[in-house]
């Protein structure tokens, strides 16, 4: 009984350590390929790179600690059409709140430049497909597989969509606060994210597989990119 008490503390404490190196992986990652004096190819290979070794962090935890075996489930009609509702509610918001008056308030010249440095210009909707169909399936995977799915093991399921929404976010203020360095914006766009995050969340928990959270991120995404494509080229 000793024993397995212990072993069953060490797990507790082995799980909370790798959540709060995850809750903070990205935000790490973020401050370097944002805003180290680097040139445009530099910076490139920094965040690709950073991509790579934060997100395989759950993939060497759960093969190599929890030695568990790597699959994915098929995706169920009606789950995936649930994350297809939500994603065009989230989407339709999205672009509403961007055309009501958030387009008047960036300063689009310096958001060209930015978007310069990873090609995001010379090659939109090529950026604009990884961001939406490689980011977004990445992002639901280490945020609502991984974190989410851990934390609800250590706590309430409520509680871990809060805390997990939380992470989530904190790497978002980095990145957002480069191309949009206004407090109101700022508070306006990581609110969106928590709200997103907890949405993408609840859906992984209520449906029970990631394509439901993924779906709704991909729309959710492609209004973000519709908003930056009409900032950058104007329709």
């Amino acid at each position: 009984m000793v024993a397995e008490a212990s072993n069953t503390s060490a797990e507790h404490r082995g799980a909370w350590l790798i959540l709060t190196v995850a809750m903070v992986g990205h935000a790490v990652a973020a401050l370097l390929y944002t805003f180290l004096p680097v040139g445009d190819s530099v910076r490139g290979a920094i965040y690709f790179g950073s991509k790579l070794v934060v997100n395989a962090l759950p993939v060497v935890w759960f093969v190599g600690v929890e030695r568990g075996r790597l699959r994915v489930a098929r995706p169920r009609g009606l789950s995936v059409f649930i994350g297809f509702s939500w994603g065009v509610l989230i989407a339709a918001v999205l672009l509403a709140v961007y055309f009501a008056g958030v387009a008047d308030a960036i300063n689009a010249d310096a958001l060209v430049e930015k978007v310069r440095a990873y090609g995001g210009v010379n090659h939109f909707f090529l950026l604009a497909a990884f961001i939406c169909i490689v980011n977004s399936g990445l992002e639901e995977y280490y945020w609502r597989w991984f974190v989410f799915g851990r934390m609800r093991r250590l706590m309430d399921w409520r509680a871990a969509v809060v805390v997990s929404s939380i992470g989530f976010t904190l790497h978002h203020i980095v990145i957002l606060w480069a191309y949009f360095p206004t407090v109101g914006l700022g508070i306006l766009f990581n609110a969106g994210v928590f709200v997103g995050g907890c949405v993408w969340a609840w859906l992984l928990h209520r449906e029970g597989t990631i394509f439901a959270p993924w779906v709704s991120h991909v729309l959710a995404d492609v209004a973000i990119m519709v908003a930056g494509y009409d900032l950058i080229f104007g329709f």
